[in-house]
C-alpha cells in the first residue's frame, strides 16, 4: 500500500468517527456534573464549553464541540507518531483505526472533561520526542508540569526511559518536573486506604474492551523484556501500572490517568505485525485468528455504544443515564410555552442549559402516567407531571 492511499484512508476513518460522534451527540443531552461545570465555570472544561457556547449558540454540539476537535486532533497526531515508529502503511492505519474506535477514547472524545486535551499534550509530547525536535519538547514539558497531576505520568515515564538509556540531564530534568507537579497537584496519599483496583481494572477493560486490554497489557509487558526503548512504551506502561498501584490504597481520577495509556497503541501494533510477519504464510492462520478474537469484541463494544440507546428496549436504567431526558423534557415544556419549572436540582440544571429557567410557582416531578412521555425507540422511559407548587 502507498503511502498516498494510506493518507486517504486515514482521512476516511477520520470523516467516519467524526459523523459517529456527531450523531452521538445528537442523541444524548447535558448532564448533571457538565451542566454543574459549565455554569460554575470553575474548570478547564466547563470554561472551554461555556467560551463554545457563546460563539456557536447554546446548544449540543457548540457544547462538545472543542472535545470533538481535540480528539480528532489526537488522530492526526497519532497518525504521525505511527509514521515514524511503525514501517508499514498498513500499521499506521490499523493502530489509528483502533484508537479511533476505542469505547472510551470515545467516551472522552465528546463528555465536557479535560481527558481529551491532557491526552491531546500528551500525543504532542510524544510527536515532538520522536521527532527529535527536543527545542520543543522539553519546554513543554515544563509547561506541562503546572498543569495537570495526570502529567506525573509523563514525568515518571521520562524518568524510566531516561534511566534506561543512562541520559543523566534528563533524568534529572524528569525528577525536577515530578516534583514541581507533586508540589502543586498533590495526590494526597494519605489517610485510611481505600481499594479501587477492581473499579481500575473495569474501566480499563470500558476503555480497550476486555480482550484487547489483555493483549495490550501482554504486549507492553513483553516488549519491557525486550528492552524496547521508545518514549511511548514507557508511558503506556506507567501509565497503567501507576494507577493500578495508586488505585490499591485510595481514588484517582481514573478517567484522566487511564487514557494516557493508550499512548501504547502503536507498540501493541509493532509486536503482533513483528509476530505475524515473520511467520511463513501457512503458519499465520493462528494469529490472524487472535487478531479477529480481538476486533471483534472491541468493534461490538464500540457498536453497542454508539447505538446505545437500544439498551432502553430491555430495561429503562440505562448506564448512560444521567446523560438523557433533559433535552427532550426541555423540547416538551417548550411546545406547551412553559419556560420555567422547579425540579429536582438534577435535573433543574440541564433543564437550564437549555433555556428552562428553575424559578416557577409550576413543578415537574416524576410520576407514572403523567402527562409528559419521553419516548425511547417508541418505548416510555420516564413520565413526569407537572402541577402548582
Amino acid at each position: 500500500m502507498s503511502e498516498k492511499r494510506a493518507n486517504f484512508l486515514f482521512l476516511l476513518i477520520v470523516c467516519l468517527d467524526a459523523l459517529l460522534l456527531c450523531l452521538m451527540i445528537d442523541e444524548i443531552s447535558i448532564s448533571y456534573k457538565e451542566a454543574l461545570s459549565y455554569f460554575s465555570q470553575n474548570t478547564f472544561a466547563g470554561n472551554i464549553a461555556y467560551l463554545s457556547t457563546l460563539v456557536f449558540g447554546r446548544n449540543d454540539f457548540a457544547l462538545r464541540l472543542p472535545f470533538l476537535l481535540a480528539h480528532l486532533f489526537n488522530l492526526f497526531l497519532l497518525y504521525g507518531i505511527c509514521k515514524h515508529y511503525l514501517k508499514r502503511p498498513i500499521d499506521w492505519l490499523l493502530c489509528v483505526g483502533i484508537f479511533a474506535f476505542l469505547p472510551g477514547i470515545n467516551v472522552i472524545s465528546i463528555f465536557v472533561s479535560k481527558s481529551v486535551f491532557v491526552l491531546s499534550l500528551t500525543l504532542l509530547l510524544c510527536f515532538l520526542h520522536i521527532k527529535r525536535l527536543r527545542v520543543f519538547f522539553y519546554p513543554l514539558c515544563v509547561v506541562a508540569s503546572f498543569l495537570d497531576p495526570a502529567f506525573s505520568i509523563i514525568f515518571l515515564a521520562l524518568f524510566f526511559y531516561s534511566l534506561r538509556h543512562k541520559h543523566n540531564k534528563t533524568l534529572v530534568f524528569s525528577l525536577c518536573g515530578f516534583g514541581i507537579n507533586m508540589y502543586f497537584f498533590s495526590l494526597h496519599i494519605d489517610g485510611i486506604p481505600q481499594g479501587h483496583f477492581l473499579d481500575t481494572i473495569g474501566l480499563l477493560s470500558l476503555l480497550y474492551s476486555p480482550v484487547l486490554f489483555v493483549y495490550f497489557f501482554y504486549t507492553l509487558y513483553h516488549s519491557l523484556l525486550r528492552k524496547e526503548h521508545s518514549l511511548i512504551l514507557y508511558i503506556g506502561a506507567t501509565s497503567i501500572g501507576f494507577t493500578l498501584l495508586l488505585s490499591l490504597r485510595q481514588e484517582i481520577d481514573l478517567y484522566t490517568f487511564l487514557p494516557l495509556s493508550a499512548v501504547g497503541l502503536p507498540v501493541m501494533i509493532k509486536v503482533f505485525m513483528h509476530d505475524l510477519r515473520i511467520r511463513l504464510k501457512p503458519f499465520r492462520a493462528s494469529y490472524l485468528r487472535r487478531f479477529y478474537f480481538i476486533i471483534i469484541p472491541l468493534l461490538l463494544e464500540s457498536s453497542l455504544l454508539f447505538c446505545n440507546k437500544i439498551f432502553f428496549l430491555f430495561d429503562k436504567n440505562h448506564f448512560l443515564d444521567s446523560f438523557y431526558y433533559s433535552k427532550e423534557i426541555a423540547r416538551e415544556l417548550k411546545a406547551r410555552e412553559i419556560y420555567s419549572i422547579k425540579t429536582s436540582s438534577k435535573l433543574a440544571l440541564p433543564l437550564q442549559f437549555y433555556g428552562i429557567s428553575p424559578i416557577s410557582p409550576l413543578l415537574l416531578s416524576p410520576k407514572s402516567g403523567g402527562s409528559i412521555k419521553i419516548k425511547y425507540l417508541n418505548r416510555n422511559v420516564r413520565e413526569y407531571e407537572i402541577t402548582s407548587s
